[in-house]
Order: C-alpha cells, then structure tokens, then sequence
C-alpha cells in the first residue's frame, strides 16, 4: 500500500507541472534581401573588357555577401543572440 500511495504521489505532482508550448517565430526578411544580385552580360572581345566584367562580379559578390550578412543579423536578432561585428543592431 505504501508502494502505491508513494507511486500515487509521484504521478499526481508530476501531472500538475505546466505545460510547455513550443512557439516558432518566423522572422521578417525584406524582399529585397531574398533577390539574387545581377550581373550585367557582356561580351569579351578584349583585355579591357575581361577586366570589366570581373569588375560587375567583383561588385555583385560585394553586394551579394552584404545580403548574406544583413539576413544573418536579422536571423541572430530573432534568436535574441548575440549580433557578430558588422551587425548594425
């Protein structure tokens, strides 16, 4: 009898912890952060002209990496953990 009562016991405070609820927010990112960054198409008919296309694609990976970074700020805020160097939070 006192195996149940002690078992009896247990599961009467163990059913009257609250219940936790797990609550999954969805952080908002621009639409202007989720667009691809474009390239401009040239020709390469010249020297001059490779090197102004790795000047476009130098440019839209410096654009691109910026995007990368703006949503990891906005993602880590979400979190609520600690914003790297370069997060203007």
């Amino acid at each position: 009898m006192r195996r149940f009562l002690m078992i009896f016991a247990l599961c009467l405070t163990a059913s009257c912890a609250p219940k936790t609820e797990i609550e999954y927010i969805t952080p908002d990112v621009p639409a202007e952060l989720r667009t691809p960054v474009p390239v401009p198409k040239r020709k390469a008919e010249t020297l001059a002209d490779v090197g102004v296309i790795l000047t476009d694609h130098v440019e839209a990976l410096g654009k691109a990496n910026g995007k990368i970074v703006a949503i990891d700020c906005i993602l880590l805020d979400a979190e609520n953990a600690e914003p790297k160097d370069g997060c203007p939070l």
